[in-house]
């Protein structure tokens, strides 16, 4: 009888498609699922929500859902995750006696994204001032630990491309960009990231303004998480603004921050029309999500194909 080598037991096997198919969705997808999990841990353990929601991991998801071109980039995510991360850890010092580790942390990850996209940095005094005035945890040490996680991505990163003699081209060319003080250029604003934009802007208005307006009832310690959020959300709206050829990156770190309350408002709002709200939020998400996965399909829509339906379209009719 012939023996079957592992080439054989692979290509015959009932197994393999089933591997493949988890191995490609946790290629495509791992960024996604790391997000979603450090979120559903930010909010079950800082308890953002007065009752049990994942409603801000979901809000993350519908966008995703709705706008798939985020996955297009297998790294637009990771400045959002580390964002998150830093959000995570400084929270979790928040009434502790010695927080100077949870800060060094919080800076470190915020560095870490910078080094991606060098505009994140612009947070930086945001999170002096909410990080002292909000969460109560800077002091001399503090301070120092903030410096040291700031400077260490940027230690570790320059010794590496001492060692390995990289030119680190895309490290200059990201700050080259990010130094340009000349206007900002809409043209190549991709409809689906115009939408994406609007809808993050109006939803998270709606939420700040709700969290405002009814933050009384939440926990102090909950109210100094949000008013956080809430420092940190002018600069991240401005990097949106400003640099609208990075949206694949500024438009994943509005949407975590955001978040956070419009899934408050949806989850603690009172009101007759909040249902019909909600439901005409969701028909919209479905619509976008349609859109752009048949969008071509309709007369006159070929110049606002979204790019994976572009891809598609160019690419797959070449394999058969």
């Amino acid at each position: 009888m012939r023996q079957q080598q592992f080439r054989n037991k692979v290509s015959e096997s009932s197994f393999t498609l089933p591997f493949m198919v988890m191995v490609t969705l946790l290629s495509c997808f791992l960024e996604t699922g790391i997000l979603v999990y450090v979120l559903m841990e930010w909010n079950s353990q800082c308890q953002l929500l007065r009752v049990r929601s994942r409603m801000i991991s979901s809000t993350v998801l519908a966008f995703v859902a709705a706008f798939p071109a985020l996955q297009v980039s297998t790294w637009c995510w990771l400045p959002a995750l580390f964002l998150v991360l830093s959000y995570f850890l400084a929270f979790k010092g928040y009434g502790q006696l010695k927080p100077q580790g949870w800060v060094f942390y919080a800076f470190l990850f915020v560095s870490a994204g910078s080094l991606m996209f060098p505009p994140m940095l612009l947070a930086v005094p945001f999170m002096f001032f909410a990080f002292g005035h909000q969460l109560r945890i800077l002091s001399g040490k503090s301070v120092t630990a903030s410096v040291l996680g700031l400077v260490f991505p940027y230690w570790t990163y320059g010794l590496f491309c001492l060692v390995s003699g990289w030119n680190a081209v895309f490290w200059r060319e990201s700050w080259g960009r990010a130094l340009d003080f000349c206007l900002p250029d809409y043209s190549n604003v991709l409809p689906w990231q115009w939408i994406l934009f609007f809808m993050l802007v109006v939803l998270g208005f709606i939420g700040i303004v709700h969290f405002i307006r009814t933050s009384y009832n939440d926990k102090i310690r909950t109210r100094q998480f949000f008013y956080t959020l809430l420092a940190l959300h002018f600069p991240l709206l401005f990097n949106a603004v400003w640099f609208p050829d990075c949206a694949m990156i500024t438009l994943p770190l509005l949407a975590v921050n955001s978040a956070p309350f419009i899934a408050h408002f949806f989850v603690l709002a009172r009101g007759r029309s909040l249902n019909f709200w909600f439901l005409f939020v969701l028909f919209v998400l479905v619509a976008v999500a349609c859109f752009n996965a048949f969008g071509n399909l309709l007369p006159g829509m070929s110049s606002l194909q979204m790019p994976v339906v572009q891809w598609i379209h160019r690419y797959i009719p070449a394999w058969f």
